[in-house]
């Protein structure tokens, strides 16, 4: 199950997501969602931690994060100023570029860790941008099974080295058909779904996608 952090340790794990201001895009182009993985990638190097699950959406994203020897606040704090300042100066605009603070839940069994996990990768399926999680390429779902896009686009190669697959297939005896297949499959999740887009404050409203360059 999953609860709001109210304190921080090393070791935590929290499902993340972040929105663009009054539902606006935080993700224009490809450039932009690269630049954001090249600011992720950079504050990990500056202050460890784990992620376990991405997924870039356009107005929103989502991580499962696991912190190590510093603050989710922290950690979060630093890759949101990044974007934000970067997002303002290409686009020339001022103010609020996300809305708020971030939205974080703590992870804490392990049933729920995979669900969360599910729950990211569908986020492209939810939303009507792609018809299967293999065909996203801004997120990490294409670690976890066999690839079927692009190899050489460079927002997968940061993905790639940002990312840990290993705590997530190790309830799969990390065999990837069975991932895909808890992920796509025809079992019902919907009591968990429902569970994480209310810990998430995430409803229907959020799904249709911004079209990009608007």
């Amino acid at each position: 199950m999953a609860r709001k952090p109210r304190i921080w340790y090393p070791g935590a794990i929290y499902h993340v997501m972040s929105r663009g201001n009054r539902r606006g895009a935080l993700f224009k182009d490809r450039d932009d969602r690269i630049s954001f993985l090249e600011y992720v990638q950079k504050t990990r190097k500056k202050h460890p931690f784990k992620i376990h699950s991405i997924c870039l959406m356009d107005n929103h994203f989502h991580m499962l994060l696991e912190t190590q020897n510093d603050s989710l606040s922290l950690i979060m704090k630093k890759i949101l100023q990044l974007h934000a300042s970067e997002f303002n100066h290409k686009y020339h605009l001022n103010g609020h570029v996300f809305e708020g603070r971030f939205v974080s839940s703590l992870i804490e069994d392990e049933p729920y860790f995979l669900e969360v996990s599910r729950y990211i990768h569908l986020n492209p399926v939810k939303a009507q941008m792609v018809l299967s999680p293999q065909d996203y390429i801004y997120s990490s779902y294409n670690l976890f099974v066999p690839d079927r896009t692009d190899q050489e686009d460079p927002a997968k190669q940061i993905i790639k080295g940002i990312v840990d697959t290993d705590r997530v297939m190790e309830y799969f005896g990390g065999d990837q058909e069975q991932y895909r297949m808890f992920v796509e499959g025809e079992q019902s999740h919907t009591e968990q779904e429902n569970q994480i887009q209310k810990e998430m404050r995430e409803d229907e409203m959020w799904l249709p996608r911004i079209v990009e360059g608007a």
